[in-house]
């Protein structure tokens, strides 16, 4: 898969990735936020398989199968973030997700990359919709969703179980339909 922007490519991950990958998963916010990229990582290498899995799958359009993708800069290749989209079991709708590395943040790449991934799923798909959960704790997430054009929903406060990475006791619950 590869989606081209006016400054970004969003393209499949790739074995030169595990070092940026690896470092950005790291960085204090994804680790707040996307602990379990951290918590199963304790060195580039163990990102071997997570790619070569993506290999694998890099034909599907299966928007239901938990995929992420490298965002990179137009004119240099190298990753400075990921997006991606999956069906999230907790709520039984196909979510999307991203994370980038904080010396990119504050351009717009993240809310770029998520409005062309979002495109890209809706030509794919016959979903309605697509949705982001976001901890509340995490304001720039949601600035990133709203300037995606996603629309807050509800606030919820899960009962009797811990929604995954979330570092409230409720996240924000978003949706953006197709047009």
């Amino acid at each position: 898969m590869r989606i081209e922007t006016e400054r970004l490519v969003i393209r499949d991950l790739e074995r030169k990735d595990q070092e940026q990958l690896y470092k950005i998963v790291w960085q204090k916010n994804v680790v707040r936020f996307m602990r379990d990229w951290s918590e199963n990582s304790p060195s580039p290498e163990s990102f071997a398989g997570y790619i070569e899995w993506h290999q694998t799958q890099k034909d599907s359009i299966d928007v239901y199968e938990c995929k992420r993708y490298a965002i990179t800069l137009k004119n240099v290749d190298i990753l400075i973030g990921t997006v991606g989209m999956g069906f999230e079991d907790t709520v039984c709708e196909v979510e999307m997700a991203y994370f980038l590395d904080e010396e990119y943040q504050g351009h717009g790449y993240a809310t770029e990359a998520l409005m062309a991934l979002f495109d890209w799923c809706m030509e794919v798909s016959d979903l309605k919709y697509m949705i982001l959960t976001i901890d509340c704790a995490n304001e720039a997430s949601c600035k990133v969703a709203e300037r995606a054009g996603f629309e807050l929903f509800e606030k919820r406060y899960p009962i009797n179980h811990t929604q995954p990475n979330m570092e409230s006791d409720c996240y924000y619950y978003y949706r953006k339909y197709r047009r």
